[in-house]
C-alpha cells in the first residue's frame, strides 16, 4: 500500500529535507510514498550541480532574510513560497520507471489532471514540464537518492515574478529585465489562467485522488517513522551547513531556464574592435529574441536593430547563423571596424561551446 504524508504547512527547511529523509530510508521492500505540503515562508532552492554565487544574489537574500537551500536533485534555482503546493514522490528503484523521462510522464500526470479539473487545459510537455498554451505552470525535478527514485513538482497557485527575478544573480539590470519579461511570457499560474486563486484544500484533495487513479490503489495516510525522523535530523543539519550550501561543482553556464524549451542567457565577447554584449532568448533551437549592444562602432547606426530583427527566428546553429550575418553585412553595406561577422557569431555562440 502506498503511503500518503499530507503535512499541510511545514518550515522552509522541512519542505526540502523531509523527502530526502524518506528517500534515504527507502529500501527495495518499502512502499512508495507521496508527500504533499507547502512551505510556511518563502525561500530559494538551488540545484545540486549549481554554484551558489553564480546563480543567486546572496547579499540580497541575506538583506531580505530569504533563506537559501541546496537540494540533492538537479535543476535550476527556484523561488518557493506558500502559493505553491508541493508534491513529492519517493519510490524504490524497482517500483518506479527506470528512465527519467518515464518517471516524469507517470508522476506528473496527476498534476496535469488536477489542473484540468480546476478548469485549465494543461498538458504534459516532455521531458519535465506541464504547460498551458506553451507556458510553463509547474516546477519539477527528478533524481536518484540512494535506493529511491524521486520526482518533485508543484501546483502554482500564484507566483512572485519580481522576487524570483530579484533573487537571481544577474550581471546587469538589462539582463534582469529580460529575464522578467521572459518569465511573464512563458510562465503562468492558476491565478493568471482563472482570474482567481482556487482553494488549496480542494486542489489538494483532487491531486490526491488523481494519484490514486494513476497508481491504481488507495493512498494510506501515514506519518514519518522513527527511522525517518532520525534521518530528518541529520539531513536538517547537513542542509543548514554553510559548507554544503557553498559546495563547488557543476558546469558553469549563463543560461537560465524559463521552461522546457525556453532559455535566456547573457554573454560578452571582446572583439578587436570592442566589446560585443548579447542578451539572447532561445525557444528550442531557434532565436526567440536577441539584444545586441557594446562599445564598438557600426554604420549605419540602425544596423544593430535591423540585425536583431534578421536573427529572430533563425536556428541557433553556427553554420546557418554565420551565413545570415555575412549576408546581412554584405547587403546592408555594414561597416564595423574590428568587428566581423565571425565575431558576432562568437558572441552569440559563446555559451554553446
Amino acid at each position: 500500500m502506498i503511503r500518503l504524508l499530507d503535512l499541510n504547512e511545514v518550515s522552509y527547511l522541512h519542505s526540502q529535507t523531509i523527502y530526502h529523509a524518506v528517500a534515504y530510508c527507502t529500501t527495495a521492500a518499502s512502499p512508495g510514498t507521496i508527500i504533499i505540503l507547502r512551505p510556511k515562508e518563502p525561500y530559494v532552492c538551488i540545484g545540486y550541480h549549481q554554484l551558489l554565487e553564480k546563480v543567486i544574489d546572496v547579499d540580497y537574500c541575506h538583506q531580505k532574510g530569504v533563506p537559501i537551500i541546496r537540494r540533492e536533485v538537479g535543476g535550476g534555482a527556484v523561488y518557493l513560497d506558500s502559493d505553491q503546493l508541493f508534491f513529492q514522490c519517493i519510490f524504490p528503484l524497482g517500483k518506479a520507471p527506470k528512465r527519467v523521462d518515464n518517471l516524469y510522464k507517470l508522476f506528473l500526470k496527476p498534476a496535469v489532471n488536477t489542473y484540468r479539473r480546476l478548469g485549465i487545459d494543461a498538458y504534459y510537455r516532455p521531458v519535465n514540464d506541464i504547460q498551458v498554451d506553451e507556458k510553463k505552470i509547474c516546477g519539477t525535478g527528478a533524481g536518484r537518492i540512494e535506493d529511491a527514485a524521486v520526482v518533485v513538482g508543484n501546483l502554482l497557485f500564484d507566483f512572485n515574478y519580481g522576487e524570483m527575478v530579484r533573487v537571481l544573480h544577474a550581471s546587469s539590470e538589462k539582463f534582469r529585465d529580460k529575464i522578467y519579461e521572459s518569465m511573464q511570457m512563458y510562465l503562468t499560474t492558476l491565478r493568471r489562467e482563472l482570474g482567481h486563486v482556487p482553494d488549496q484544500e480542494k486542489a489538494k484533495n483532487i491531486l490526491t485522488r488523481e494519484f490514486e487513479k494513476i497508481l491504481g490503489c488507495a493512498l494510506h495516510s501515514d506519518s514519518l517513522t522513527s527511522e525517518e525522523q532520525q534521518m530528518l535530523a541529520r539531513i536538517d543539519e547537513k542542509f543548514t551547513d554553510p559548507g554544503w550550501l557553498n559546495e563547488k561543482g557543476g558546469r558553469l553556464t549563463n543560461w537560465i531556464k524559463i521552461s522546457a524549451d525556453v532559455n535566456i542567457m547573457e554573454s560578452r565577447y571582446k572583439a578587436p574592435g570592442g566589446l560585443i554584449w548579447i542578451i539572447l532568448r532561445s525557444k528550442g533551437d531557434i532565436i526567440d529574441d536577441i539584444v545586441i549592444s557594446g562599445d564598438f562602432t557600426i554604420q549605419p547606426k540602425e544596423a544593430l536593430n535591423d540585425l536583431e530583427d534578421r536573427l529572430r527566428g533563425q536556428p541557433l546553429k553556427a553554420g546557418p547563423l554565420l551565413k545570415t550575418v555575412e549576408s546581412f553585412y554584405k547587403h546592408q553595406g555594414i561597416q564595423s571596424p574590428g568587428v566581423t561577422p565571425e565575431d558576432m557569431l562568437k558572441a552569440i555562440m559563446v555559451e554553446k561551446d
